[in-house]
């Protein structure tokens, strides 16, 4: 067939079928459906058909009959965020399975960055968009949410808008690590978070504060240290003080708090567990060295992927059938806890 492009009526005449029959089988296999109504050996020999041929499917035809584009948009806060890039590469892995591509962008905690991303991707005819939300951003959010363009949160709530997401139960999370720290033998626990208002670093807080008065011990707002994103320079300051106080246990709410924690930490000749024990949320890879005594939580990354991915496909096909008027869902995943203590020599 020298460089032509192949055809659903090349496979059909290769496979000895009809043109009807391969068009079925591609587009549902495309599409992630069953074929359910098509003999299992006739379906295969279609497909290895196709692959033999290398045929190659014309999207834009494709999404001509559909009115879909097969793109959908992922906004986070920060790809080279360990915690978002896992997420990332699972999305991208399950959007592949509905035969989608993903293209993703970063806000950078900036609200009109967010904001000229949605842009972007809507004037682009994405299908959909899966947002982590930011500061200052949630009207951009209900803007676009509320014009027809199918919106899934990721890791992130907006204020007083129920919308479909999937969500960490961080509530839970922040009182299972709180409460590990007091197990270890922890006296006086103080956390570090963010100045920002973002529902899971809220919940996280609210989560620490329940543990520490369910333990008995004192409660005021000044335990909760929140340093102002981007400005880590603060975190000396907040370590020093943490210690001349007699802090031994530190919880830090997010990813990028503990690594500069304990930068500061180490920075100062101060030791892990000795003078401080550490807690936070996240997988880090400083985590898995020998020596390095950490409670953490662990979020599923895989299983934010796929709830989100699948979450979005819905939606899509929910607004073409337009038959989902109103209808949210809300998936809540449950942390989970680990305690890392190797052997210190003596």
């Amino acid at each position: 067939m020298g460089m032509e492009k192949v055809t659903i009526k090349d496979i059909a005449a290769e496979a000895k079928v009809s043109v009807s029959l391969v068009s079925f089988v591609m587009n549902n296999i495309a599409n992630g459906r069953n074929i359910y109504r098509v003999n299992k050996d006739t379906a295969q020999r279609i497909l290895e058909v196709a692959k033999r041929l290398n045929y190659s499917p014309n999207n834009a035809a494709r999404s001509l009959r559909s009115g879909k584009s097969y793109s959908i948009g992922v906004i986070v806060s920060d790809i080279s965020n360990k915690f978002f890039a896992d997420i990332a590469r699972c999305i991208e892995d399950r959007a592949y399975k509905y035969n989608y591509t993903v293209f993703f962008g970063s806000t950078d905690e900036n609200p009109e960055k967010l904001s000229h991303l949605i842009e972007v991707f809507v004037n682009k005819g994405m299908d959909g968009l899966i947002i982590v939300p930011c500061d200052g951003a949630y009207e951009a959010i209900r803007r676009v949410e509320k014009s027809g363009v199918p919106v899934v949160l990721l890791d992130r709530d907006v204020p007083e808008q129920d919308m479909t997401g999937v969500l960490l139960n961080n509530r839970k999370a922040g009182m299972q690590v709180t409460s590990a720290l007091l197990d270890n033998g922890c006296k006086k626990v103080e956390m570090v978070s963010y100045s920002m208002r973002l529902s899971n670093i809220r919940d996280r807080e609210d989560g620490f504060m329940e543990a520490m008065r369910n333990a008995r011990h004192n409660v005021d707002d000044s335990m909760i240290h929140r340093i102002p994103y981007g400005e880590m320079d603060k975190m000396a300051s907040v370590i020093s003080g943490a210690y001349s106080r007699g802090v031994d246990g530190l919880l830090f709410a997010t990813n990028t708090l503990v690594q500069t924690g304990l930068r500061e930490i180490c920075s100062k000749g101060l030791r892990v567990p000795e003078d401080f024990r550490i807690a936070a949320f996240d997988t880090n890879d400083a985590f898995e060295l020998d020596m390095m005594d950490i409670i953490y939580i662990q979020q599923p990354a895989s299983q934010f992927g796929t709830e989100v991915v699948d979450l979005m496909m819905k939606a899509i096909d929910d607004k073409v059938k337009k038959d989902n008027e109103g209808l949210q869902t809300r998936i809540i995943l449950n942390p989970r806890l680990v305690e890392k203590h190797p052997r210190h020599p003596r």
